[in-house]
């Protein structure tokens, strides 16, 4: 689900303040949820009476840091993944993907070739 920070989440929004910040009030209006509140580590929003743990990319974070310090951010959106979040079964994250091949394979071709 693709999250839109615009210039009015940023103009509303309040440095240092979880539940005013740009990001929260994005979440708000995006999820349709009366609660958001994030932080430096995730956030988290309250469904059905629940609170749900929200995973926030590192630069989505990095954002808010720059946001609370310097109190200037353009415009961006984000991907959320939501994966189970809206049937009430909770945020999962999927595992990062392998990037580098294992030593042992690279051995093996190289053995073999």
């Amino acid at each position: 689900m693709k999250i839109n920070v615009t210039w009015s989440d940023i103009r509303n929004g309040s440095s240092a303040r979880t539940t005013e910040c740009m990001v929260a009030l994005a979440l708000k209006r995006e999820l349709g949820v009366d609660y958001a509140s994030v932080g430096y580590g995730g956030g988290s929003v309250l469904v059905d009476g629940k609170p749900r743990g929200l995973y926030l990319p590192l630069a989505v974070r990095n954002r808010i840091k720059f946001w609370d310090r310097f109190h200037f951010v353009l415009p961006f959106s984000f991907e959320l993944t939501t994966q189970g979040f809206l049937t009430g079964t909770g945020l999962q994250v999927p595992a990062p993907p392998t990037s580098r091949p294992r030593r042992e394979l690279f051995a093996q071709a190289w053995a073999s070739g």
